[in-house]
């Protein structure tokens, strides 16, 4: 990052500000076990949650990708992979929903309060970029982060998703600055930092077992977000 006119700073929900108590297929095998499906190792269960992924459309009987509907639909073709008897299909599903949309399944890292706060005084707009379901403002506000947020863009409201422009295009539209003035962060590589070069903004990598390398193909890298918030007051004072 080197420019020093940064005037919003967009950020991914999942893995970048909280992440799962539980891991996601540590959690889709437990609720399986629990209604009657078999006990496959971790590596099989993270194999059928990418297979149902990446077969089933983005676009599920009017549904888009990562809304409740959408997810309705991957969550029992995945639990019935996983053994779960159809009877049991429904009440899994509904468990494993609930769960999903608690905010006690969920952590916030412990600098993301802060960090926000912190580029909330500074003056910067923050906006939040997510591949989520309609539900993702109503988690981010239990979680206590929607007081410093200016905006939420979730690809299943907006019906396209990282690394699509459009979404990217919103969230731009939403702050009301050029690319050149807005960073993106987030902790996928395709989805965050690729998405958001192609639509002519800067990014930011979160990699937290990065320690020692500060960029991937000219994309500075960090660990955490205190490392991004460093990154960018330095910036800012530069601007100053």
């Amino acid at each position: 990052m080197t420019r020093n006119d940064i005037k919003a700073v967009f950020l991914d929900a999942g893995n970048t500000l909280f992440t799962e108590k539980v891991s996601r297929p540590e959690l889709f095998q437990q609720i399986a076990v629990a209604h009657g499906g078999n006990s496959p190792d971790l590596a099989h269960v993270t194999t059928v949650l990418d297979r149902a992924r990446e077969e089933l459309p983005s676009t599920w009987e009017g549904h888009f990708r990562y809304s409740l509907a959408w997810f309705r639909a991957y969550n029992e073709r995945v639990l019935a992979e996983l053994g779960v008897p159809e009877p049991s299909l429904e009440a899994a599903c509904e468990q494993l929903g609930t769960l999903f949309r608690d905010p006690k399944s969920y952590r916030l890292f412990d600098d993301a309060r802060e960090v926000l706060a912190e580029m909330s005084q500074m003056g910067i707009q923050i906006g939040v970029v997510s591949n989520w379901s309609e539900v993702l403002p109503d988690l981010m506000d239990d979680l206590g982060l929607t007081e410093f947020v200016s905006f939420i863009v979730t690809s299943a409201d907006l019906k396209a998703e990282k690394p699509e422009r459009a979404i990217f295009e919103r969230a731009l539209f939403r702050a009301g600055v050029p690319a050149a003035e807005a960073v993106h962060v987030g902790n996928h590589f395709e989805q965050d930092v690729r998405g958001a070069l192609n639509a002519g903004m800067r990014a930011v990598w979160i990699d937290r077992g990065s320690e020692g390398v500060t960029d991937r193909e000219g994309v500075p890298v960090v660990q955490d977000l205190r490392g991004f918030l460093n990154l960018l007051v330095a910036a800012v004072s530069v601007r100053s």
